[in-house]
């Protein structure tokens, strides 16, 4: 056990067992030196850590650059589920770090960085994949848009890739993301990305996440729905604001007028609506070096100060009081926005729903006696009576909040799956090639992919099946000729003496026969899928690749 380390841009992971957290950093006495520091958090007052990895990459992992941190949330079976890491950056890097101590290689897009943590959403997880809506330094040309979409892999970070193409661009000026996934086994995968755009304004997407291998141009790694907007509840955002996902629940931890912490949450499969999270008691201060992750059903923050001790704070979304040290009281008025629990479920939207059942009911009964006290009137004022009640009820019904319209595509992307049944058995194997620190390449991009796609070949049902034998250069088709008979005149042999039998001599025949030749030996075609060769190109934006580092250097474990 040692002290927790302190660093100035760290980012935070849960562990296997839901209780404990991985702290990643780099310090800035060891610039380069990426660090892994499994914290026991059972004494937050007093929490102690253990080193189990680090890397040393002086070129790639800087103290001043920021980071985050998150499981493989599809891969919580595996015994050795890694937690991703990613730094920000016009050179953006990435590794898995494996609870064995064990750190990939980093690897990096060379001809795309991006820009924040900030805009960095986690927006799929199946298996031992996690899909990412981020914000790049580039603009795609095909697109106009700057949002890229990302798949990283569990089991090789090299196996993972990027796509510029989303069906739907946010704005290319946002001030922060934050995603949210549906937790499943299958794909597609699917989960929300939710961005603001101003402090007082967002829009939601769906996401719709393919797992299957990039083989062709018009393979995606994700797609966005049409948006909606974000319901906002009067809150107002902050430069500070940044956010964290807890499976399908989003979270947005800012700062309030009086320095301490605030809270807002949003579940889009519920409603669109951002809500602030009602706090029983003291709260922490905010600090702009804090970090945040969720363990099970808490929010877990590391934080800094000026002489460098370290804070651990967590929040129950369940109980809703924060723990930990150096809590405050709250001096600020409660941010705007209904109070929620941790769930974002609004408290004040279940009393209105309550209120508004006890009005239909007093309604219908109230219709109900007019309709008793009325029906010897005329049929047609019964009629009036009993068609008026359908009205309001219909409309209250329509009046939920938390029906989120599926779009189309999602009807089309699920067609496009069944198309390719056939390489959706394999969707979680990936042709990987061997890193070499020292060598940029590019697997799996489209920009190079030289081999031409195989045409189908017609079957004419009318005719027998023709069968192809390529031909050495400059010969010409073999054509087999069967041999041909030609009976001779047959003369009057003598009598020749048989010591074995005596039986005459046979008739000698003789045959013209063309002499076989064997076609040339040739090696079959590979199908184009095969025969892919990666080599280097110019950069397309609008094409699915991924890159490792361009320059290497030793890693020291």
């Amino acid at each position: 056990m040692s002290a927790i380390p302190s660093y100035s841009t760290p980012c935070l992971a849960p562990d296997a067992t839901g209780t404990n957290v991985y702290l990643v950093g780099v310090p800035a006495s060891s610039e380069g030196r990426l660090e892994v520091t499994l914290v026991n958090l059972a004494n937050l007052n007093s929490p102690t850590g253990t080193l189990i990895g680090t890397q040393t990459a002086v070129s790639f992992w800087s103290s001043s650059a920021q980071k985050t941190c998150f499981p493989y949330g599809g891969n919580q079976a595996s015994t050795n589920n890694p937690v991703f890491v990613a730094q920000f950056g016009p050179q953006s890097y990435f590794t898995n770090a494996y609870p064995n101590g064990t750190i990939d290689l980093p690897a990096n897009f060379p001809s795309v960085g991006l820009v924040s943590n900030k805009l960095f959403s986690l927006s799929g997880a199946v298996g031992g994949l996690n899909w990412v809506t981020a914000l790049s330094n580039a603009t795609a040309a095909d697109t106009n848009s700057p949002w890229t979409g990302l798949r990283f892999n569990a089991t090789s970070i090299v196996s993972s890739s990027r796509d510029f193409v989303l069906t739907n661009y946010p704005t290319s000026n946002p001030l922060l993301s934050v995603g949210t996934y549906v937790a499943s086994s299958n794909t597609p995968a699917q989960g929300y990305h939710i961005v603001f755009d101003s402090p007082n304004h967002g829009s939601l997407y769906t996401t719709l996440d393919s797992a299957a291998p990039i083989v062709s141009s018009v393979d995606r790694i994700l797609s966005l729905s049409s948006p909606q907007s974000v319901d906002m509840s009067g809150i107002v955002l902050t430069s500070n604001a940044f956010s964290l996902t807890m499976a399908g629940v989003g979270y947005i931890l800012d700062m309030a007028s009086d320095g301490t912490t605030v809270l807002y949450s949003i579940n889009p499969s519920k409603a669109t609506k951002l809500q602030a999270v009602a706090v029983a008691g003291n709260v922490p201060p905010f600090a702009t070096t804090m970090a945040a992750a969720s363990v099970g059903n808490k929010i877990v923050t590391y934080s800094t100060s000026n002489n460098g001790a370290v804070a651990f704070n967590s929040f129950d979304t369940v109980a809703l009081g924060w723990s930990g040290a150096g809590l405050v009281k709250p001096t600020a008025p409660p941010p705007s926005g209904s109070n929620t629990d941790g769930s974002g479920s609004s408290k004040h939207s279940v009393g209105g729903i309550v209120g508004g059942v006890v009005a239909g009911v007093v309604v219908i009964a109230l219709i109900v006696f007019l309709f008793i006290r009325h029906r010897r009137k005329s049929t047609k004022t019964v009629e009036v009576h009993t068609a008026v009640p359908a009205q309001p009820v219909h409309s209250d019904q329509g009046k939920v909040p938390n029906t989120i319209a599926v779009p189309l595509m999602e009807q089309n992307y699920v067609l496009q799956q069944q198309q390719q049944a056939m390489v959706q058995n394999d969707q979680y194997q990936y042709q990987q090639q061997a890193y070499n620190p020292h060598h940029s390449y590019i697997p799996q991009q489209h920009d190079v992919y030289s081999a031409q796609p195989m045409s189908p070949i017609p079957v004419e049902h009318a005719t027998s099946p023709v069968i192809f034998q390529p031909q050495m250069a400059g010969q010409e088709a073999y054509n087999y000729t069967p041999p041909t008979f030609i009976p001779q005149p047959q003369e009057d042999q003598p009598k020749i003496f048989q010591p074995h039998g005596g039986s005459e001599a046979s008739p000698q025949l003789h045959y013209a026969q063309e002499g076989y030749v064997m076609p040339p030996t040739s090696t079959p075609l590979a199908p184009a899928s095969q025969s892919y060769t990666p080599t280097a190109s110019s950069h397309t934006a609008g094409s699915p690749q991924y890159i490792a580092p361009s320059n290497g250097e030793g890693y020291a474990a």
